[in-house]
């Protein structure tokens, strides 16, 4: 499943989606590879990429955290971006998320009970939806809320291993570098570079996520970019979106 979900998303069929910026930098501290315990799933052979995720969800099972993820693909038919960013309360009944793709806008606030949703597209005036929560309600931010769902998809074909360890804003992180993949070539696609880096931490969180990918479609070339970051790990806080009484009060409620 993993390996399909990569080759969808390089010949441009990612329309919408289910940190912290910067954390790829970071000053090249004196600690090596030798001085750090590495997280399940991770040897010096290669990665366990699902063993890895399962690490990170449970990690941040209990913990706030803040959550951005972006992804592009440049083809001859056009170029498609999307973007998330959220907020998650440590117990989950509190979601804040903002999400981009083709043009539209879209907000999502979540409470233990209630989904309220803005969407705005262009210079029209926003549409409000006012819904009961329930799984099949959170697309934006799948299954745990720790981005363990996008680790596995565009993650999960590489072949990584440890190259380094960085300490970015006093956390050690450990280097997982892949140049290649084991994703499963069809008739249709054909992947011609992959590149990606993981930085995690000795305990399996995923800190941040950065793949690129280049394929070619019946001879036409498709380049996508994708990363994820997550920040703020129990210090996120969730607060109301300005827009939230005019949802409430709007004749979808």
């Amino acid at each position: 499943m993993r390996r399909k979900a990569l080759q969808l998303l390089v010949i441009g069929c990612l329309v919408a989606l289910a940190g912290c910026s910067g954390a790829l930098s970071g000053g090249d501290g004196a600690q090596t590879l030798g001085d750090v315990t590495y997280p399940a799933g991770v040897s010096d052979d290669g990665t366990n990429v699902t063993a890895l995720a399962d690490a990170h969800e449970s990690q941040l099972q209990n913990e706030s955290l803040s959550l951005a993820v972006d992804s592009t693909v440049n083809s001859p038919a056009g170029n498609q971006t999307v973007s998330l960013d959220a907020a998650v309360s440590a117990d989950r009944d509190r979601i804040r998320a903002n999400g981009s793709a083709m043009g539209q806008q879209v907000s999502v606030y979540v409470t233990a009970d209630q989904r309220f949703t803005r969407i705005s597209t262009g210079d029209a005036e926003p549409r409000y939806q006012v819904a009961e929560r329930t799984p099949d309600s959170m697309q934006l931010i799948p299954e745990s809320y720790t981005g363990r769902t996008y680790i596995a998809q565009f993650a999960g074909s590489g072949n990584f291993t440890p190259s380094g360890v960085r300490t970015v804003d006093g956390t050690t992180l450990i280097v997982l570098e892949a140049d290649g993949s084991n994703a499963t070539e069809s008739q249709q696609v054909n992947i011609t570079d992959y590149n990606a880096t993981m930085l995690v931490d000795q305990q399996g969180v995923v800190h941040s996520v950065s793949v690129d990918i280049s394929a070619t479609r019946q001879g036409q070339q498709a380049q996508t970019r994708f990363s994820m970051n997550v920040s703020d790990v129990g210090e996120t806080t969730v607060t109301e979106p300005s827009w939230l009484n005019e949802a409430r009060n709007s004749s979808a409620a």
